[in-house]
């Protein structure tokens, strides 16, 4: 006979108690027909469940965790099949209160916050470490166990350093790691013929309250042959269609600059208004049109790609000491490896001693850049001892012939770098620079870029820790952007098995027959959710949703809702800049 208890934790992890339907001894269990629509994920995540039952015997206060346990046999081990943050409770002068739970996922790590850098490694083996962090910071107090190699395990995809910079748990895996790892699975079509989906990992905190992160495995095989097996099909939504993403970074700089032509008018100036800097990705094809989404992100170093530069020059203007030779020696003393500008490493540096007949006002830097450098974004300069002004990049093109001379253009900032060390140009001033920034050409062609640092002390040396231009990793941009594709899937079914001795897995084959038990098609869809449920005459059941997580017209409210959502965070971002 099948069985279920709950087990109930305060919200520091303390056990305070578990009920059964019919204990030895103690209070007994009593739920208004049962658990209801305990929702997990293909990884087995938890979702949200509901349930009624008396107060005075549940003991399930607010924000205590509940997990649900399970056995199929009266002798068998109890297996947790959900586990979720209680949000709603019933009150204690009702004989029957409501119990909504939420999993960690939509709950609880949307409210802590992730404090220390993950270091380079294995995208699994740094969500890893990003768990086991976060339960030493001892926000969640005991609730959560340690994730294992088996919960999450090693992706084969190496991710590049992340500081965490006190974002909430769930922002930082689902825009920061998420879409670091991509993969196609293939699914089964009732021809016979097959349709690829690309997939992000999924991740959550299974009913063991034990991290998960990656991809579902396994089948699950459904046939209308099996006593008690019910397929129905879905209203297909498609309300929210999300084919193209714009990343947009808000905290651009003023900018102004020169360009020539190169048609006889020589140079001329321009002056463009504060812009965001926006790169546009296609996360999905157009096969149901195009639809755009807007992903503002921060200015964070992390984000960007530093350029490497063919040589590193260093000047210094002021005035020469009363008594110096003449000539005076005007040399800079420069120490330290040029790539101390580019390695991204706050720990490497170049020094800049002051020459020895020269009353230092400025540092030049001038850098050039090899012609296969990609069109940057922006700079970054770092400075110890001194401050940062003066950024300019210049490039000339040398396809079009020199007249009143070359086409030319120019970008300079009017405003210092922000305390990252970041100055970003806005769309418009890229796009003038992008003009001459090209390859090949018969004519002279140059790429270029330089900054000032005024020393604290003139006396005292500079340190650059970075100083060179960078452009938006295109990888770390696909990896927040690819996760908001939304494409319809087609014919989505829901199916009903009997019991709850059913486990999530990443995809079910379904053999849907006729009345007379004749197969009517065979065919794969991606599983979205598993709903453990219990009937009106108390049978368990699990509802196996493929294709689509819910009913049509709830997924097409909420998408509504989360589209204005979007919409006003969008329309802030713009209004900052």
């Amino acid at each position: 006979m099948e069985e279920y208890r709950i087990r109930v934790l305060s919200p520091d992890g303390t056990e305070k108690h578990v009920r059964e339907l019919d204990p030895p001894t103690g209070t007994p269990l009593y739920l208004v027909g049962g658990p209801r629509r305990m929702e997990v994920g293909p990884l087995n995540d938890c979702r949200e469940a509901t349930f009624e039952g008396d107060p005075a015997t549940l003991g399930i206060g607010p924000r205590d965790t509940v997990q649900v346990q399970y056995r199929s046999a009266g002798t068998g081990p109890w297996l947790n099949k959900y586990a979720g943050t209680a949000v709603i409770t019933g009150s204690a002068r009702s004989e029957v209160g409501r119990y909504k739970l939420q999993g960690f996922k939509i709950r609880r790590l949307t409210e802590v916050e992730a404090r220390t850098l993950l270091p380079e490694a294995d995208l699994g083996a740094q969500v890893r470490q990003l768990f086991t962090d976060l339960i030493s910071s001892g926000q969640l107090g005991s609730t959560l166990l340690a994730p294992t190699t088996s919960t999450i395990p090693n992706l084969s995809i190496t991710s590049a350093a992340l500081q965490s910079n006190f974002w909430k748990v769930s922002k930082l895996i689902e825009e920061r790691l998420r879409g670091r790892s991509r993969q196609t699975r293939t699914y089964l079509n009732p021809d016979g013929t097959t349709q690829s989906k690309d997939v992000n990992p999924d991740w959550g905190v299974n009913p063991d309250l034990r991290p998960v992160f990656g991809y579902p495995t396994g089948t699950l095989t459904i046939d209308e042959a099996t006593e008690g097996v019910e397929i129905d099909g879905l209203d297909t939504d498609s309300t929210l269609l999300v084919t193209d993403v714009r990343v947009t970074f808000a905290q651009t700089v003023l900018t102004n600059g020169v360009e020539n032509f190169a048609n006889g008018a020589g140079m001329v100036p321009y002056r463009d208004a504060r812009a965001p800097l926006t790169h546009a990705l296609n996360v999905a094809p157009h096969s149901y049109g195009e639809a755009w989404r807007g992903l503002p992100l921060p200015a964070d170093p992390a984000l960007f790609e530093r350029l490497t530069a063919s040589t590193v020059e260093v000047y210094a203007t002021g005035f020469v000491r009363q008594g110096a030779p003449n000539p005076p020696n005007t040399t800079v003393g420069v120490s330290g490896p040029n790539s101390a500008l580019w390695d991204g490493d706050a720990g490497t540096s170049l020094t800049l001693t002051p020459p020895p007949d020269i009353v230092v006002s400025y540092y030049n830097v001038l850098l050039t850049f090899p012609e296969t450098a990609p069109l940057p974004d922006g700079w970054e300069v770092k400075a110890e001892g001194g401050t940062v002004s003066g950024l300019n990049i210049s490039a000339t093109d040398g396809n079009l012939a020199p007249n009143n001379g070359a086409r030319l253009a120019s970008v300079a900032s009017e405003g210092p770098p922000t305390a990252a060390g970041l100055a970003l140009m806005g769309d418009q001033s890229q796009a003038r620079l992008a003009g001459a920034w090209t390859t090949g050409g018969l004519y002279d062609k140059t790429r270029s870029a330089s900054f000032l640092v005024k020393p604290n002390d003139p006396d005292s040396t500079v340190k650059l820790s970075a100083g060179t231009l960078i452009r938006a990793s295109p990888s770390l941009m696909a990896a927040s952007a690819t996760p908001l594709a939304r494409v319809p899937t087609l014919n989505p079914v829901v199916a009903r098995l009997p019991g709850w001795n059913y486990s999530p897995a990443a995809k079910a084959s379904l053999t849907l027959r006729d009345p007379l038990g004749a197969v009517l098609e065979t065919r794969e869809l991606p599983i979205e959710l598993l709903v453990y449920d219990t009937a009106d005459d108390g049978e368990l059941y699990t509802e196996v949703r493929c294709g689509q997580r819910d009913e049509a017209e709830a997924l097409s409210f909420t998408a509504a809702i989360s589209t204005k959502d979007q919409d006003a965070t969008t329309d802030a971002v713009r209004a900052s800049t």
